[in-house]
């Protein structure tokens, strides 16, 4: 068993609603349990202009699954609640990125883990930090918590606080 995080993300429909579903699907996975859920965030989006604004969220994970095992339940959960994959960083109603997988480091055409932009986005490294500040990040050998304290320095705003979901 591994302990695993999973970013959650949409800007469609009833977000919470979809997350709720989503962590329990997740949980049903075999081998797998949910052991901690962050706060939900609202944050604006990065894609294309004109979308609304997002919703992220951090979940832990111990799973036996392997890792594109993994990738693939969460595509299948994702398309199950409407995911389509049309324009890049487009509206969605439901992503999950697996954004670390203890402190493996694993490169492969469908999968890059740990997840390649996390320390640079402020909206997988709060939630990430409600739930692990001490996790490290396997390449750069810092805390989330460190990560994240390095973007608030460089003068992003700090995200509203969460609320419960």
């Amino acid at each position: 068993m591994k302990h695993a995080f999973i970013a959650l993300g949409g800007n469609i429909g009833e977000v919470a609603i979809t997350f709720n579903s989503a962590r329990v699907e997740i949980a049903a996975l075999p081998h797998t349990t949910v052991t901690a859920s962050s706060l939900l965030f609202r944050t604006p989006p990065l894609g294309p202009p004109g979308q609304p604004d997002y919703y992220n969220a951090v979940i832990a994970i111990t799973t036996g699954l392997a890792p594109l095992a993994l990738l693939d339940a969460l595509q299948s959960i994702e398309h199950r609640h409407g995911r389509v994959r049309t324009v890049r960083w487009g509206a969605r109603t439901l992503d999950l990125d697996i954004i670390a997988i203890a402190t493996e480091i694993i490169a492969l055409p469908r999968l890059s883990i740990p997840h390649p932009l996390m320390h640079t986005r402020q909206f997988v490294l709060r939630p990430l930090c409600d739930i692990a500040p001490e996790w490290h990040h396997p390449q750069l050998g810092e805390p989330a918590s460190s990560l994240l304290a390095d973007l608030l320095r460089h003068g992003e705003a700090p995200l509203a606080e969460g609320r419960i979901w």
